[in-house]
């Protein structure tokens, strides 16, 4: 899935009304690891990781932030995508 098709994905879910808390926040763990696979696969390997210069990394980002600034959820969508680095709660999801 590419990552415009991955944010969309995940502003459904963060939308649907007839899913579970639970089922609706493992989705949403989901989609985010997926979106950061398809966003730096080198996330995975440390060594290739860190030879990453800082702004191809910040460019790959900066990417996908102008796909989200496309969504009335788009805080929400960064949360998700923000879960991989900072484990956040979902204390929000309904």
């Amino acid at each position: 899935m590419s990552v415009p098709q991955l944010i969309h994905q995940i502003d459904k879910v963060i939308r649907d009304t007839s899913t579970s808390r639970e089922e609706k926040i493992e989705n949403l763990q989901n989609l985010a690891m997926t979106c950061w696979q398809e966003v730096v696969p080198e996330y995975g390997s440390s060594e290739t990781f860190q030879a990453l210069e800082p702004a191809e990394i910040q460019k790959r980002w900066t990417e996908v932030r102008d796909e989200v600034e496309k969504y009335e959820a788009k805080s929400q969508i960064l949360y998700v995508l923000d879960w991989p680095a900072s484990s956040g709660d979902f204390y929000w999801i309904k």
